[in-house]
């Protein structure tokens, strides 16, 4: 359970880090989350560095094949 919480309070940091609440909200939201601990504010940081690789492009990489097979599958459905 305590598990779980933690987890919680970090997705609710990384979305409020992002942008996605106003910033009144945001520090509200944080300064609740902060209460549970170093925990929470690893995958905090964690989170928010996936998160910002993943805007960057940093695992583009990995998703390719999948597009690519989904591509060749569309064209031998054409083709026939």
């Amino acid at each position: 359970m305590k598990l779980l919480v933690h987890l919680l309070g970090a997705w609710v940091s990384v979305e409020a880090a992002s942008g996605r609440y106003p910033r009144p909200l945001a520090i509200g939201l944080t300064m609740l989350v902060s209460r549970l601990g170093a925990p929470t504010a690893a995958l905090t940081v964690a989170g928010y560095a996936l998160k910002r690789l993943n805007e960057a492009g940093a695992f583009d990489r990995l998703r390719k094949p999948a597009r690519r097979a989904e591509a060749k599958a569309g064209r031998l459905a054409k083709a026939e």
